[in-house]
């Protein structure tokens, strides 16, 4: 078993401390929470620091355009929905993998009457709480510790209070791509038995182009390739057109199959585009 945190989570919270620096009607996403759970010195010198957030920032958008802003889309897509699910009787919310996620945070006067089940590594999750002892824990939240490799999560999940017939939110971000298409079938028909009637589950994914190299982004190929040298190669990919037929045998529907266009023209029409290989889908149980 991994014995120390994600490296992951902490450089999620890193790009949203670090877009804290932007003027606020340019923010993608407003979380003053997120340098809180900064553990590495340097990058807590950098958040101190308006000037240097802003150099980091201009650092990520020449490295890697268009990551910043899918990158802190995602959590403000997944704010968004459980905001406007609340308000129709969302009771509960599952965070796959959530990391240092601060949506209990950021929303908490919107999900007042949510359960919000955070699953997690025990060692991120020991170092995420160990910030929220600091800062408060919102009284809403149920630590769920899983190590995804040997443990049952819905097992899991059921332990902790989950309600396998309530109104559910699932979110599954930044993870498809890493996994094999065994593992990934596998997870969907796990995931698959979470939630009720009308509960929503929404993820992001590659395009199954960068996985084949068949793309025509250098970026995406050259990215795919730096990866594989860290050894966390991405392996999993979707055509966008046929993300439907996938997932139906899992019993869910597409309701939203986001392009980058219509990322960017939602939440920063007038920053770069965000990340064009890797999507964003809503979905919903049949």
């Amino acid at each position: 078993m991994r014995q120390s945190y994600s490296l992951t989570a902490e450089g999620m919270a890193l790009l949203r401390a670090i877009e804290q620096a932007r003027p606020p009607a340019q923010r993608i996403i407003s979380d003053p929470y997120a340098a809180a759970f900064l553990r590495f010195p340097g990058f807590r010198f950098i958040t101190r620091s308006q000037s240097l957030s802003r150099l980091m920032l201009r650092l990520f958008d020449w490295r890697a355009p268009g990551a910043v802003e899918f990158l802190t889309i995602r959590p403000r897509l997944v704010d968004e929905l459980a905001t406007e699910l609340a308000a129709q009787g969302l009771e509960q919310i599952v965070i796959l993998g959530a990391g240092f996620d601060t949506m209990a945070l950021r929303i908490r006067d919107k999900l007042q009457g949510v359960t919000i089940y955070e699953v997690d590594h025990p060692a991120t999750q020991a170092a995420k709480r160990e910030t929220l002892t600091k800062i408060g824990t919102p009284t809403n939240v149920r630590f769920v510790a899983v190590d995804f490799e040997q443990d049952d999560f819905v097992e899991k999940l059921r332990e902790a209070g989950f309600d396998l017939k309530r109104k559910t939110l699932i979110s599954w971000l930044g993870v498809t791509y890493y996994l094999t298409p065994a593992a990934m079938a596998r997870t969907l028909t796990q995931i698959a038995t979470l939630g009720g009637i009308g509960t929503k589950f929404v993820f992001d994914y590659m395009l199954a182009e960068v996985i084949d190299g068949t793309s025509t982004s250098h970026e995406a190929l050259n990215k795919a390739r730096f990866v594989a040298r860290l050894g966390e190669p991405w392996l999993f990919g979707l055509q966008p057109e046929k993300v439907g037929a996938y997932l139906a045998p899992f019993g869910f529907r597409v309701r939203q199959n986001f392009t980058p266009q219509e990322l960017q023209a939602k939440y920063c029409p007038t920053r770069k585009e965000p990340m064009v290989y890797v999507r964003m889908a809503v979905c919903e149980r049949m």
